[in-house]
């Protein structure tokens, strides 16, 4: 009787164990999955250029950097550009008399031309952008380089101020339906 109840343990004891090895394969192969799914869908936004940066750390040129609980974004859909970055540093110009506009990066949903170069994309899975713009009386030139693994650097220069940089994510934008039919 003894060796049939140790005999039972040991089968029950090996079940147990198969059915958590692939309880853990099933959760492995899961996560795998999402993982794909979510490169694919970073991958297609960036192609695309349909996506929004979230900035998490604020790095002024000569000034100590700041983090961002993700109140700054940058929104870039197709050739639409809409922002605004705070601008923390020294600027050479001084605001037009009577101008109250801060010194800013702001776009407006403003149409710009893209320049894109995702040349170091096989390589190093990084995928530029660069174009101008911005209200104000000097441009901004903006450049983003943004990574496959979904972190970003948004580079912002002008000619009368010291340059910012940005740390970013790329989150991916949630439209509804009434929007992807005007598209």
């Amino acid at each position: 009787m003894k060796i049939l109840q140790q005999l039972l343990f040991c089968v029950l004891a090996a079940l147990i164990v198969a059915s958590c090895g692939t309880a853990f394969q099933e959760n492995r192969q899961r996560r795998a999955a999402e993982k794909a799914a979510e490169q694919a869908a970073i991958l297609h936004a960036i192609e695309t250029a349909d996506f929004i940066l979230e900035v998490n750390q604020i790095i002024p040129r000569g000034f100590p950097s700041r983090h961002s609980l993700g109140e700054y974004q940058l929104r870039l859909d197709g050739n639409v550009v809409t922002t605004r970055l705070p601008f923390i540093g020294v600027s050479y110009e001084a605001p037009a008399y009577g101008n109250n506009d801060d010194l800013s990066i702001v776009f407006e949903k403003e149409k710009v031309e893209v320049y894109r170069d995702f040349s170091k994309a096989a390589s190093k899975g990084e995928y530029l952008f660069r174009f101008k713009g911005g209200k104000g009386s000097r441009p901004w030139t903006v450049t983003l380089s943004v990574f496959d693994s979904g972190s970003a650097t948004i580079y912002c220069a002008n000619t009368g101020s010291r340059f910012m940089t940005y740390f970013a994510n790329l989150v991916i934008p949630v439209k509804d339906e009434n929007q992807a039919d005007h598209h």
